[in-house]
């Protein structure tokens, strides 16, 4: 299963949007349900204290995304792709991001009318989210992946390089399946 979506044509990302779709509404709720509960463990876990209505959200995206826990990658991988969903879920329903995005906001010195790029627009919400995700995530010394994880999505891909990491890890597992600015799991929206 192929988690990490490139940048196709616009007619075949088209394509692969109906494609997506048309899979979904062909799962049975049945298995809908048991996506919801293979993932509903594990984002508690590094989640405990999401509010059940972002949680349900949550799961909402990750089936969505055609994204449950892999038990064939290593738990920091799963960690960093749920932290990448979460966070997109903040960035979208707990600050002004798509106000910024479509010139809405007036604050924060945007003029009304005046769109902010996408980069941008995550720089500026950045504190919220973080406020956030620090209340949703226990915090302890060795938790500094939540904090790496949150940093990559405020750094355009062509600041990360191609071998950029933002796990650090020098890990068998990220050699083998290094992604690019194209094809990066920290970036959802």
């Amino acid at each position: 299963m192929n988690l990490h979506p490139t940048t196709p044509s616009s007619d075949n990302h088209e394509q692969q949007q109906q494609q997506q779709q048309l899979s979904w509404e062909n799962i049975s709720p049945d298995e809908l349900m048991r996506r919801r509960e293979w993932n509903r463990g594990p984002l508690s876990d590094f989640f405990p204290r999401i509010p059940s209505k972002s949680l349900e959200t949550v799961l909402d995206i990750c089936i969505s995304k055609n994204f449950v826990y892999q038990l064939s990658q290593p738990r920091w991988w799963n960690a960093r792709r749920y932290t990448s969903i979460v966070i997109a879920h903040l960035r979208h329903n707990y600050t002004e991001y798509d106000a910024l995005l479509r010139g809405e906001g007036g604050n924060g010195g945007v003029v009304q009318g005046e769109k902010v790029e996408r980069f941008e627009a995550r720089r500026r919400t950045g504190e919220k989210v973080w406020k956030v995700l620090r209340e949703w995530c226990p915090w302890d010394d060795s938790n500094d992946q939540l904090e790496r994880c949150f940093q990559a999505t405020l750094m355009r891909p062509e600041e990360r390089g191609a071998e950029w990491d933002p796990m650090d890890l020098d890990d068998e597992y990220e050699l083998e399946d290094r992604t690019g600015p194209v094809d990066d799991p920290m970036d959802l929206d």
